[in-house]
């Protein structure tokens, strides 16, 4: 009876070696897998703005494709959108469309000018400490 109870305790405590083999497998599969995560997280906190500003541009796009009126004077952009006067322009550092509702398109932007070529209309705006972008946002 002894030599069983004893048997027993000996392999309830501790891991055996085969248990430690497959912990150190798994770990060895998800190292790679973990590294690649990160260098794509890494990757996308470089470069946050640009995403965001092509995701607002392709908004604003689509609601300046529906539009007609164009009135634009230098930092505003103002057009009739479904019949109603709307108006595009920079407020406390967002590029913002007002109508009887606000929708913000890009943020943190110190400055944002309007320009008109022929029957297209473009946009020169810059983030705070970066060069000035130009983007066309579509043809009257």
């Amino acid at each position: 009876m002894y030599l069983q109870y004893r048997r027993t305790r000996r392999r309830s405590g501790g891991y055996i070696i085969e248990q430690l083999l497959i912990s150190l497998a798994v770990c060895a599969f998800l190292i790679p897998v973990a590294a690649v995560i990160l260098s794509v997280l890494i990757h996308a906190l470089h470069a946050p703005l640009l995403s965001q500003d092509e995701t607002g541009l392709a908004q604003l796009r689509h609601v300046i494709a529906v539009s007609d009126e164009f009135a634009c004077s230098g930092s505003e952009l103002r057009f009739r959108h479904h019949g109603e006067q709307q108006s595009l322009h920079l407020s406390n550092g967002n590029l913002v469309l007002t109508s009887p509702g606000t929708q913000i398109f890009l943020t943190d932007l110190s400055s944002a000018v309007f320009e008109t070529e022929g029957s297209v209309i473009y946009l020169t705006y810059a983030h705070t400490e970066k060069d000035p972008v130009r983007r066309c946002l579509g043809h009257i």
